[in-house]
């Protein structure tokens, strides 16, 4: 610390805030910022500076030091960092609230916790509260089950994974040397975390027996099946005396990669097959960089289907082959790979491996590509001019791109074989939860300005023979394919759309699979939506309903060219989604041209008056997308936070409607929405100070976060501003949803004007009462002095019949019900287990509402938070 400040008072202030996670003990901050992972001596420190009124930095530091066996610099260094990131103040220490003992039976540590027979792991996450020199552990109700001293709670951090006990008190003695606990203490600590539900174990065979996986079936399919593709093209060279030059798709994803398996189909079958006599046609699909030197014995042709998430890695390929033969030739599509001549320029000029761009649909001009590249292929430096003729592509010669005319689209889309029936992802074969995509028909009469539908908007839909899509969904039923996405940009706008539905239904029936079916569907028609939505709900194949909106602004919808689209038409569809019992969504895109803070948060609060939750993207700007047209981007003054490359994510920051300052906000209240609304933290209770108070639900939400974002000279919402920065992040109880609720009680009456009175109390118990946290048993059941349950049917009911602006006129206030009960559970523990899971798989469906006579219609997911599986949902574009 600098001498300007090392004989100040200085205390914590409620950006401290330390949790227990996977990773250990963390010092949390705000997505944005990186995770501070706490050692002992920090801890110390931080106790310290908690439980004392007044610090001396140097002292803090010599006496730290001393009993954390430390070095002074090392306390220093911290001391800096806690000033810098804003945790480390002058002045008063925030006032926190003590809380009573929670009544726990002594008990002993499990038997078989003790001897080693189960690992024994934490339930995750857990949030502290630091408070006279301890570290908190507070439940559900707001009653203390432990307080740790840094030893102790560096201790248990040993068990953040599962661990033997043995195994977790040697880990303990190790890190923390004199300072660790004895096996009788470490046993008491967790024998209170037992007791208070906050223990689970491992089965000791159970946790040893190695699933397979679906990385490593892939690896072992794609292993046998290179190994048998090696052998036959041995044999058929020995035979026939000539080499066929080998053709690559390079793809990373997890799942089939269809685009590239199209450009293969259509590539055999070129030209009665010809092209088969010159080139083996690898099907390895996912990339093996072991095999990269083999295949670059002898050139060969590469092909990569770019996205924004795999165009990075495609870069990387494509310098690496090159590298290792220049006579290969790299050919790079898709839809991230730049087509305006000035981006594509600049795309040869930055990447002198790539030979050849293809635009636009990529079969016919790849198949027209590789027959004229027969004749030079295998050469030093082959000639390209021999694609002088090609349509479709843009390629490096003698120093100059050239870019030839552009390709029609392919009318009749019979004429490209199916990939799937022709048996080219076999390898696939028993690979677990497989996702597949399928077209069954292409091109979008509309132009939004954001979209770039494989570079086919404002064009003619065509379709696949209908016989031909129902062989394959065949296919992905025989490989128990987990999940389908339809790659259409309009599903649902023909009457056949009913059938296919019904097939996939028909297939989910007999054999349980897919399990899953969605996409992008019907913008503006409505008529068939409704009899798809049946279908597949009475075969329990759908379970979210996805209608993308995008906005609901008029001058929005205008500039970005969308306002042929009626918003209206989806009012039925919303209903008979609601009938089916769907949970259902709206699509938002925060940051358009031509929106504005306040026509973002009044898409916001549509959504809400509606009850419908919203899924909010944030624009990015797509490199083939009618935005990205240089007119357009000056016209509308976009500005981005990266600029357009592989891998780059270039959302937009700024606009000729918008500011950086307002793009800020709008995501603090993004994440704000998503925490409060979606998943339901404050959900009832914005309903309820509607009608108590006038002000809309934005409107609270917005005050709520300007009044306790920052703090004022009186730090009088400690809890309320921790939640509010931290807990989109967090996603946990901090430290306890009692405490949470009775500080948000103070506010509500003080700062919004809400009777202090018992229709607050029933709100207040209503919500606590549904919110998850570690520990709690179920079913539960809270008393209320008023009916919640039949008050909010009623909100529902009156926003249904039309009322969605009003509603709060014409329902009774909640004052006026008597007294029930509120039955609540989560006996599977489906809520439960997504604490601490990331904000974002909200768009996934993912939500904290339990069964109760107040939640919304939920999507049951198998969550694992290290790897979220984007299905199972109905996507209405």
């Amino acid at each position: 610390m600098d001498d300007s400040r090392a004989s100040l008072p200085m205390k914590l202030t409620a950006k401290t805030v330390v949790k227990l996670a996977e990773e250990g003990v963390l010092l949390h901050a705000p997505s944005a910022a990186p995770r501070y992972i706490l050692r002992f001596h920090e801890l110390v420190t931080l106790a310290a500076l908690e439980s004392a009124d007044h610090v001396d930095a140097t002292e803090l530091s010599l006496k730290v030091a001393a009993e954390a066996g430390a070095q002074p610099d090392e306390i220093e260094q911290f001391l800096k960092f806690l000033t810098r990131s804003g945790r480390l103040r002058r002045g008063r220490q925030i006032p926190k609230v003590p809380v009573a003992e929670a009544v726990n039976e002594q008990a002993g540590l499990d038997h078989d916790i003790a001897q080693g027979a189960v690992k024994v792991a934490l339930k995750l996450p857990l949030v502290l509260r630091l408070f006279q020199g301890k570290f908190q552990l507070i439940d559900h109700d707001g009653a203390l089950m432990c307080a740790l001293n840094p030893a102790e709670l560096m201790a248990i951090s040993q068990f953040v994974k599962p661990l033997e006990f043995a195994t977790g008190l040697r880990n303990q003695q190790e890190t923390l040397g004199g300072h660790a606990l004895s096996e009788d203490e470490l046993k008491r600590i967790l024998a209170v975390l037992d007791n208070a539900g906050l223990v689970t174990t491992l089965d000791q065979v159970a946790s040893e027996r190695k699933a397979v996986s679906y990385k490593q079936t892939l690896k072992e399919n794609f292993a046998r099946q290179a190994e048998e593709l090696d052998r036959k093209e041995l044999l058929r060279e020995q035979e026939t005396g000539q080499y066929r030059t080998k053709v690559i798709p390079v793809s990373f994803g997890e799942s089939i990669p269809a685009a590239l398996g199209l450009v293969m189909a259509y590539a055999k079958v070129y030209n009665g097959g010809e092209l088969e006599d010159a080139y083996d046609f690898r099907l390895d699909w996912v990339w093996d960089d072991s095999r990269a030197g083999g295949f670059a014995e002898k050139p060969a042709v590469y092909l990569f289907s770019n996205y924004l998430w795999t165009h990075e890695k495609s870069i990387a390929v494509s310098e690496k082959v090159k590298r290792l033969n220049p006579h290969c030739i790299t050919i790079h599509g898709g839809p991230d790979t730049p087509k305006y001549p000035e981006d594509a320029k600049a795309y040869f000029a930055k990447y002198p491996h790539i030979d050849i761009v293809i635009r636009g649909e990529g079969e016919a001009t790849a198949a027209d590509t590789l027959d004229k590249l027969r004749s030079v292929i295998g050469q030093d430096n082959p000639d390209l001019s021999v694609l002088q003729d090609v349509e479709g592509i843009t390629y490096r010669h003698n120093g100059e791109i050239i870019r030839n005319p552009d390709r029609a689209r392919i009318e009749d889309l019979d004429t490209i074989p199916s990939p799937y029936a022709m048996g080219l992802f076999e390898a696939y074969r028993g690979v677990p939860r497989l996702h597949v995509t399928l077209e069954t028909n292409r091109g979008c009469p509309y132009g939004c300005t954001f979209c770039d539908w494989g570079s086919a908007t404002t064009s003619k839909i065509r379709k696949f023979d209908l016989d031909r899509v129902f062989g394959d969904l065949k296919w992905c039923s025989d490989m128990k394919v987990h999940s389908v996405s339809q790659a259409d940009a309009n599903f649902g706008v023909f009457e056949r759309d009913v059938d296919i539905a019904q097939c996939v239904a028909d297939l989910k029936t007999s054999t349980g699979y897919p399990e899953a079916f969605g996409g992008s569907y019907a913008k503006n028609s409505t008529k068939y939506l409704q009899k798809i939505i049946k279908v597949m709900a009475e075969a329990g194949i759908l379970t979210q309903g996805v209608l993308s909106l995008q906005t609901m602004d008029d001058s929005t919808l205008s500039v970005i060219k969308r306002s042929n689209i009626k918003v209206e038409k989806y009012d039925a569809l919303a209903n008979e989604m609601r009938n089916a019992n769907l949970q259902l969504s709206v699509e938002l895109m925060m940051g358009l041209p031509g929106s504005t803070l306040q026509s973002f948060l009044g898409d916001l609060q549509q959504c809400i008056d509606r009850d419908i939750q919203a899924r909010i993207n944030h624009t990015t700007l797509l490199v083939n997308s009618p935005m990205n047209a240089p007119d357009y981007r000056e016209a509308h003054q976009i500005v981005t936070g990266t600029e357009l490359g592989p891998g780059k994510m270039p959302v937009l920051v700024s606009t000729k409607t918008y500011t950086r300052d307002d793009m800020t906000l709008m995501l603090a209240l993004r994440q704000i929405y998503i925490l409060f609304d979606n998943f339901g933290v404050l959900r009832l209770c914005a309903r309820f100070v509607r009608q108590q108070t006038g002000m809309t639900e934005m409107e609270f939400y917005t005050k709520l976060y300007m009044d306790t974002s920052t703090f004022g000279p009186q730090y009088k919402w400690p809890l309320l501003h921790t939640v509010v920065n931290f807990g989109p992040d967090l996603m946990a109880p901090a430290p306890s949803w009692a405490l949470f609720y009775a500080e948000l009680r103070d506010f509500l009456v003080k700062e919004c004007g809400v009777p202090d009175d018992s229709a607050l109390d029933a709100i207040l118990r209503a919500q606590h009462a549904i919110m998850p946290s570690h520990g709690r048993s179920y079913p539960y059941v809270a008393e209320l002095p008023h009916d919640v349950v039949e008050w909010h049917k009623q909100m529902l009911t009156a926003k249904a019949s039309g009322r969605w602006r009003d509603w709060q006129e014409v329902v009774p206030p909640l004052s006026s019900f008597g007294p029930a009960e509120l039955p609540v559970d989560d006996s599977n523990g489906s809520v439960t287990k997504l604490l601490g899971c990331h904000i974002d798989i909200n768009s996934n469906g993912a939500t904290w509402d339990m069964d109760s006579g107040i939640a919304r219609a939920k999507v049951d997911m198998d969550f694992n938070p290290a790897f979220l599986v984007q299905d199972d949902i109905i996507h209405v574009a």
